[in-house]
């Protein structure tokens, strides 16, 4: 489903790792994995990020997550919302910025969306 998607942003970004889409409720749909990964227990974790994320939004009414980025001594790990059912779980190592790799995400949107609707 999303092979050229994943394509395209692996091309795009030198420090790709993975690219996981994953459900609002923590499943993955697919991923392209380029290394060794334990990318589902890393998309289990991060849904468990953002339902705190929407619990802390209902008691202080900060809005609704857009983006949500950790970065570790070894890698980058973004998460950008695509449609209301689903977000990109990105995972880039340390030469790349999260900036370009979060850009590189939006820009494809619209084809993420496409192949979810």
């Amino acid at each position: 489903m999303f092979e050229q998607v994943f394509k395209t942003l692996e091309e795009r970004l030198n420090g790709f790792r993975a690219a996981v889409v994953v459900s609002s409720d923590g499943i993955e749909i697919e991923a392209k994995i380029k290394e060794e990964l334990s990318h589902e227990v890393l998309s289990a974790e991060l849904n468990s990020i953002l339902q705190h994320l929407e619990r802390l939004n209902q008691d202080v009414s900060l809005g609704s997550y857009e983006e949500v980025i950790i970065k570790t001594n070894k890698e980058n790990v973004c998460l950008v919302k695509v449609s209301s059912e689903a977000f990109i779980l990105l995972v880039t190592d340390k030469t790349e910025t999260t900036g370009k790799a979060v850009y590189e995400v939006q820009r494809l949107i619209p084809e993420f969306s496409k192949i979810l609707s």
